[in-house]
């Protein structure tokens, strides 16, 4: 049994839980904010306002990249018949490329599996099949603990996030054999499932347009590929080069002037959990505003990264978005000379979740859990055990905590683990995090547990608050080098 560790906590000074589920609704409505678009930019403002108006000085780093933006996408076959039709698509494929309205045509010709063998598909549309792979939980994950202490991933894990990434189409290598474009089939995934998913998010642009469909339509694309049957896809894009975006933090000093708490997230993301992160931040910037400073042992830097969902040109060395802040402000956190030190990283992402998942058929997709797997990264023994003590009290709770594996550490924590700094990083990973459904998958979070994760969380800073530097330590990793 978890026992509830004595803080001296003033609840009056955190957002309420109604207060917290209104900002996850206004966000939502804004619509996907993918980086750089209206919406994010209006998401960013609303967090700048709010910072502000707990008088707070919000500072910004600007940063510049070419930012693709789909339009219209769609797919037209020549059926069996000689007759033009329309075929069902799930989704586009981020950044793979673009094409004029009236879209590219030629023959369809099937290419195998994502890393496709493109060589006999010049000037043609290739078909590809991106099977979702069940991964032996051991290759990512390393447990720590969890709570219930029988809590336990399953043995194998099948995500979209992940199978995009494994598997996906090659359209690098698509582009360069002068294929028109990609139908990318959707296997080992229900429809439902697979409809509207942002995914991949972790690549650059391709120059290739691609698009997804679920197995029912794959396998009559195929069919008529057999028959040397031709296809048009539209996909039209805007691609803005020299887009802006920005990266906004602010420094809560503590009466330690020489050390720090970076507490991060990200704020590009394409529904309701991904990224409501920063309503945590706003929750908890605005606690510790309100406490004397003489409660504020060490300062806090609260910040709010963009270009989680173009790592590519955001990520140094394409690591996780938060590389580029840590590389600009040296400031902050390396403890050289002047600069202060960061004694500890708290990254908070995808608050609230549900469990989801398909059948073993991917047949249907539905529920199977009220809190889905709380995955948190721990980054030594010493964190593992703040954030277990912090635990205490939860009503809901699903969690397992884990260590690095196979140099595998997913989130805006991985940076910050990377500069060796101590970290505990929330991470959740449900099916749905990348779909851009219509209501934004906001009926998959929970109001209750997403406010315990904020007091979780909350419990986990003043514990690190009052934690000295040699107790917290280092992560235990491997080199990962200088970022």
């Amino acid at each position: 049994m978890i026992k509830n560790k004595e803080f001296k906590i003033h609840n009056d000074l955190l957002l309420s839980k109604e207060e917290v589920w209104n900002f996850q609704k206004l966000i939502n409505e804004l619509g996907p904010r993918l980086t750089g678009n209206a919406a994010h930019e209006k998401y960013v403002d609303l967090l700048r306002n709010e910072l502000e108006s707990y008088g707070l000085a919000v500072l910004e780093d600007k940063h510049r990249f070419n930012r693709w933006e789909a339009k219209q996408w769609k797919v037209i076959v020549e059926n069996e018949k000689a007759v033009e039709e329309e075929i069902p698509v799930t989704f586009y494929y981020p950044y793979s490329g673009a094409t004029s309205k009236r879209g590219v045509t030629g023959e369809l010709i099937y290419c195998g599996t994502g890393e496709g063998n493109f060589k006999y598909a010049k000037g043609k549309i290739a078909i590809v099949d991106v099977v979702i792979p069940s991964v032996p939980r051991s290759l990512l994950f390393k447990k720590r603990s969890s709570y219930p202490s029988g809590a336990k991933l399953p043995f194998l894990i099948d995500n979209p996030v992940v199978g995009s990434v494994l598997k996906g189409a090659n359209l690098r290598k698509a582009a360069s054999e002068g294929v028109l474009g990609v139908i990318c089939i959707w296997r080992k995934i229900s429809s439902e499932n697979a409809s509207q998913q942002y995914l991949p998010f972790t690549e650059a642009y391709k120059g290739c347009p691609s698009l997804w469909v679920d197995f029912n339509t794959g396998e009559r694309l195929k069919e008529l590929a057999g028959i040397n049957a031709r296809a048009t896809i539209i996909l039209e894009a805007s691609i803005e080069n020299n887009a802006e975006s920005s990266t906004i933090y602010t420094v809560l000093p503590g009466s330690n002037t020489e050390e720090t708490i970076i507490v991060n997230t990200h704020t590009d993301g394409p529904n309701a959990c991904e990224e409501n992160g920063g309503i945590a931040l706003l929750a908890l910037a605005g606690y510790f505003s309100k406490i004397p400073v003489s409660e504020r042992n060490r300062t806090i830097v609260f910040v709010f990264v963009t270009g989680h969902f173009q790592i590519p040109q955001f990520g140094v060395d394409n690591h996780q978005a938060t590389s580029r802040w840590l590389y600009k402000h040296p400031e902050l956190w390396t403890g050289n000379g002047t600069n202060k030190k960061a004694v500890a990283g708290v990254t908070i992402e995808h608050l609230g979740c549900t469990g989801w998942k398909d059948d073993k058929k991917h047949l249907s997709y539905k529920k199977v859990s009220p809190v889905d797997f709380e995955l948190v990264y721990t980054g030594n023994k010493v964190m593992n055990e703040i954030y277990m003590r912090a635990l205490g009290g939860r009503t809901k709770i699903n969690t397992i905590t884990l260590r690095q594996r196979n140099n595998i550490y997913f989130g805006e924590g991985q940076p910050l683990f990377q500069a060796n700094i101590p970290t505990i990083s929330l991470v959740p990973a449900p099916d749905y995090l990348c779909k851009i459904s219509l209501n934004g998958d906001i009926d998959k979070l929970d109001a209750d547990l997403m406010y315990e994760q904020i007091q979780t969380f909350l419990k986990v800073i003043i514990e690190i608050d009052s934690t000295s530097c040699e107790i917290l330590g280092k992560p235990q990793r491997q080199s990962y080098g200088v970022l």
